[in-house]
């Protein structure tokens, strides 16, 4: 509950590492002016020329908060905080606790501002993420996303390593470059990029900031024959979590039954993953990745170059429509058509070889459900398959699973002709 603003001001002032003299001249004079300056005792030692009475913070902030309320109703009070006092400091709760009216802040550079500011990284974008204590929630959503660039605020159990570590572990759509930003501001201040493979062991300075920025994939490297890691693609930038996740790329190939020699129709195609795996385990497979834009059909191409896979033919279209001028496939893979799915899937039908399959993956129940009704008035087969996924995370000394967007996957096929015997004519006999 806000205590009503009275004709006392608690003065809130940011210290950054340099101490007294990144101070303002309005913070100073506070300061000089002020007859009680709470802080922690760290803090405190930084004004110990001043004739202020002091306020230490103990282990019960709540207590030390409500002291300084009860002072406040006789007199203004300064409070000493970290950088910006209002990003992920002490502001928040004194907000919740007093009027804004009767608060006046006077922020020093926070160290997410030094951080990018040495590194030369334009920050209006970012993605600013504190695990000092708190749960590691909000930096695995970003990760699975792959923000960039993105800062974390670390502490003493969330450190550089263990940032490394989740994020060995998360495999998220892109791959990361690390850069500990310790003491900033301080004398002692350093700025050291490392490999996340090599941060995992290392101890850094504390305290600190943990950038971290896309790193941009290397020319070549050492590739599996099936399951390539979502990291290893090509992804949009604005959207890098728009790829079909390699748990549900590898469940989608085994429902398609690949086999030599077949022709391909990757519907919604995206960044080509799912064409280039398939590439990869089929050489002699002609596979057409259909992306109705721009930047889709540019991914595709760069990964094709990347990947090698020069039997996956990039097509610029919307479906169907486009679908008129390819050849008749022997697979189909569905990843996306929106509202147009009705038309697609008729298309498909049509044009599909006798031993068809058709897989499609749905984000919603909806969906499906109407693909599914449409494929069996026309006497498909039809299996569906819910897929819920997580991946295992470790963060300190803590294992949890991170839980994937969930799919449901479609894949119809034709009945298979009766091999049913005809039954010997009487009489006739039997050789075994």
């Amino acid at each position: 509950m806000s205590q009503a603003c009275s004709a006392h001001v608690l003065h809130v002032i940011g210290l950054g590492l340099d101490g007294l003299q990144g101070l303002s001249l309005q913070a100073q004079t506070c300061l000089a002016d002020a007859e009680i300056i709470a802080g922690s005792k760290a803090q405190l030692q930084t004004v110990a020329a001043y004739p202020a009475r002091k306020l230490p913070l103990g282990g019960d902030i709540v207590a030390w908060i409500e002291e300084i309320a009860a002072l406040l109703q006789q007199q203004s009070v300064v409070v000493l905080a970290s950088g910006d006092p209002l990003f992920y400091g002490l502001g928040r709760l004194l907000t919740e606790r007093f009027d804004r009216h009767c608060l006046r802040f006077y922020p020093q550079v926070s160290s997410v501002q030094l951080a990018f500011n040495r590194l030369g990284i334009p920050w209006q974008s970012a993605t600013v993420v504190s695990v000092h204590g708190r749960q590691p929630d909000r930096l695995e959503q970003a990760l699975k996303q792959g923000k960039s660039p993105l800062a974390v605020l670390t502490d003493f159990v969330h450190t550089p390593g263990e940032i490394a570590r989740l994020i060995r572990d998360l495999c998220p759509p892109i791959q990361y470059r690390m850069t500990v930003c310790s003491h900033l501001g301080a004398a002692q201040e350093s700025i050291q990029p490392v490999s996340i493979a090599a941060a995992i062991d290392r101890s850094f300075p504390s305290p600190n900031v943990v950038v971290l920025e896309t790193e941009p994939l290397t020319a070549e490297l050492p590739l599996p024959l099936f399951g390539i890691a979502d990291g290893d693609f090509h992804t949009f930038p604005d959207q890098p979590g728009l790829i079909t996740k390699q748990e549900v790329r590898g469940l989608s190939l085994s429902l398609l039954r690949l086999r030599p020699n077949i022709t391909v129709w990757d519907v919604g195609a995206g960044t080509g993953s799912i064409s280039i795996e398939i590439a990869r385990l089929v050489p002699d497979a002609r596979i057409y990745a259909l992306e109705k834009t721009a930047a889709g059909l540019t991914l595709i191409e760069k990964n094709c170059r990347r990947f090698g896979t020069t039997q996956v033919s990039p097509v610029r279209g919307v479906a169907p429509a486009a679908l008129a001028s390819l050849p008749a496939p022997d697979r189909v893979v569905i990843g996306g058509g929106g509202k147009a799915m009705p038309e697609i899937l008729e298309v498909c039908c049509d044009r599909i070889q006798a031993d068809g399959v058709i897989v499609a993956n749905f984000a919603t129940l909806e969906t499906c459900v109407l693909a599914k009704q449409q494929l069996q008035t026309q006497g498909w087969i039809v299996q569906l398959l819910q897929v819920n996924l997580a991946r295992s995370a470790t963060l300190a000394t803590a294992t949890r699973f991170v839980p994937l967007n969930p799919v449901i996957l479609l894949q119809a096929s034709r009945p298979l002709p009766s091999t049913d015997a005809v039954a010997p004519a009487s009489g006739a006999s039997h050789h075994v």
